[in-house]
């Protein structure tokens, strides 16, 4: 009997480690969602799709990108933090939802600091005010001198209401002292197209999606909205330079989970995504859409995130903008 109870024991003992072995099965053991806080086009959709296919190659798991646009970003990021915090719902954030929103909007689904953890960081993006070949004006002083004349409207364009390029367009009106209104559009590509056409006269925009025009003479960059020069545009000033201050802060993008999501999912998303960045077909992906890859560690960027909040808050009450 005690002999039989023994080999009882052990079964049951092999049984259980079975079982917990099982179910303890090492991430990702099935699809993992990337929520992508913007329409099927644009810079934020390339980037998901180009980590969420590097990370399936790496992981052996799927990772399926879900575009969920609207309210500047705020509808994705608030999918994203009341989303199970168990590594299978990962999101894709950037400048204008996470540092700028919080002040632009009278209330925004989420907090930034407080619901998500933070896991790669990918890169930063410059951007150029461009005008349509036919403004006629060739640099900023004579842009804002005709803009002041009133001799013509000025429209300008973005990929939607407060992102990046139209608080920069908002702050230079109030800068400036000059009059033009905002048109925005579902993505950044087709304001650029309105540009070409002549519908709107300006627009911030990242050099790399306007570099073909520029070269064919169809659209003339005026000043650089970053702290430093855009290589591929050497010979154009920065705002700072002109004398103008506070359009050095470029827009970023990173990857992010709900908060608390284990830190061993985290840490092994964070390298998997700094191993991707430094895949060649990756690079050039990112090169093409104008983003400087970068890396950080985690805490790296959730203090980053923290820094950018208040420098976005003095950009977002300089340019006057408010949504309701």
């Amino acid at each position: 009997m005690k002999y039989f109870f023994g080999k009882r024991y052990i079964f049951l003992l092999v049984l259980g480690f079975t079982l917990l072995t099982g179910f303890a099965q090492p991430y990702p053991s099935k699809v993992v969602k990337v929520i992508v806080p913007a329409g099927t086009s644009g810079t934020m959709d390339l980037l998901g799709r180009e980590y969420a296919l590097a990370l399936n190659t790496q992981l052996g798991k799927p990772f399926i990108v879900e575009n969920k646009a609207g309210a500047g970003g705020n509808i994705g990021m608030g999918l994203l933090a009341r989303a199970p915090a168990d590594g299978y719902t990962i999101g894709l954030g950037a400048a204008n939802a996470l540092a700028a929103n919080p002040f632009l909007y009278t209330s925004v689904p989420f907090d930034s600091q407080k619901d998500f953890v933070p896991i790669a960081f990918i890169g930063r993006m410059q951007f150029v005010l461009v005008a349509q070949q036919s403004v006629p004006a060739d640099n900023f002083k004579d842009l804002i001198a005709l803009m002041k004349s009133k001799k013509s409207n000025f429209n300008f364009g973005s990929s939607g209401i407060g992102n990046t390029a139209h608080l920069f367009g908002e702050l230079l009106k109030q800068r400036t002292g000059v009059e033009m209104e905002h048109i925005p559009f579902k993505s950044s590509g087709e304001a650029i197209q309105e540009l070409v056409a002549g519908r709107i006269q300006l627009q911030f925009v990242s050099p790399a999606e306007v570099m073909p025009q520029i070269r064919r003479g169809v659209l003339k960059p005026i000043a650089v909205a970053s702290s430093t020069r855009v290589d591929t545009l050497p010979q154009i000033p920065t705002l700072a330079e002109l004398g103008y201050p506070g359009f050095e802060s470029p827009t970023w993008f990173g990857i992010l989970a709900p908060s608390g999501t284990p830190k061993e999912i985290v840490t092994l998303l964070n390298q998997e995504a700094k191993i991707a960045t430094q895949q060649p077909n990756v690079k050039t992906r990112l090169a093409q859409a104008g983003v400087e890859p970068a890396y950080m560690t985690p805490e790296q960027f959730k203090v980053f995130i923290a820094e950018e909040m208040k420098r976005w808050e003095m950009i977002v009450k300089q340019s006057g903008a408010r949504i309701n």
